[in-house]
């Protein structure tokens, strides 16, 4: 084994092992210097929320960033729970509804018209989830190694391409915006032959559109690196932070306690808004 010998000359140079080397002379740089190179690398526009709601302060502006990061991945585990197990129960809904009007046991990987009237709600989405889909499959069809290559497409390929935001667009709505009428019947329609049998009895189908339409749009805001922390702090219960927690246990506790009970065991969000506290 090689044996490292290390000195140090009174000239103020390192010998390892005979060779001299010279010591770094250029001081440490300070904290503030070195908060201030973090900061600039984070771009200005993009870190100006956090330095608002740090009066300026660079440790704490970097400090609120940080438990805007630790946010974001905990919401984004409870809400990927929320978005599969909500948009699976729809999907087995609207299977079954439309599989009695044509015969067929899939209704998004075909390309059989949608029955009236989900046609007039859904076939643009359908299209546009399916066109994902292909070219997903033919990116697997070109690299030898993924595990389906050559498989065929299936109703799951689909139904992931169907992003959140596009769903609320299935339930009736009576408040918050100007509705077609016509357009609203075929809603109001679907949830009535179908929709509703994915939630409890008596939940209003107002309630599951502006539910999701909250959700969609704090999804892309956590996915898109936005800011989602803001005063007051730390977040009292009428916080949109907690507010968006409870939209995603509502919406789990109407698909299946069971998931709400499983998923709310392992939520880190209620912790981590309480943390904020301690940023000073």
């Amino acid at each position: 084994m090689k044996t490292l010998s290390l000195s140090l000359t009174t000239g103020g140079r390192f010998v390892i092992n005979g060779t001299r080397q010279v010591a770094s002379t250029q001081p440490a740089p300070s904290a503030r210097a070195r908060h201030g190179r973090l900061l600039d690398q984070l771009s200005g526009e993009r870190i100006a929320p956090y330095s608002r709601i740090a009066s300026g302060h660079s440790r704490n502006t970097l400090a609120y960033y940080h438990w805007n990061i630790q946010l974001a991945a905990a919401y984004l585990e409870l809400l990927s729970v929320a978005e599969v197990v909500f948009r699976n129960a729809v999907n087995e809904r609207l299977r079954e509804w439309c599989r009695q009007r044509t015969r067929e046991d899939v209704w998004l990987a075909t390309s059989t018209d949608l029955p009236f009237p989900l046609d007039k709600l859904f076939t643009s989405v359908r299209e546009g989830a399916m066109a994902r889909a292909t070219d997903a499959k033919t990116v697997r069809d070109s690299t030898p190694a993924h595990d389906r290559n050559g498989s065929p497409l299936t109703e799951g390929d689909v139904l992931a391409q169907v992003t959140f935001g596009q769903w609320n667009g299935l339930f009736p709505f009576t408040q918050g915006q100007a509705t077609d009428p016509t357009t609203n019947g075929y809603r109001t329609q679907m949830w009535n032959e179908a929709l509703c049998d994915a939630f409890p009895p008596g939940v209003n189908p107002d309630d599951v559109r502006w539910l999701l339409f909250r959700l969609a749009y704090f999804r892309n805001r956590v996915a898109h690196h936005e800011c989602i922390v803001s005063s007051p702090l730390p977040p009292n219960r009428r916080h949109p932070l907690r507010a968006r927690l409870r939209d995603i246990f509502t919406l789990l506790r109407w698909i299946d306690p069971l998931v709400f009970e499983w998923a709310s065991g392992s939520n880190r969000v209620s912790g981590l808004l309480e943390s904020g506290a301690a940023i000073r």
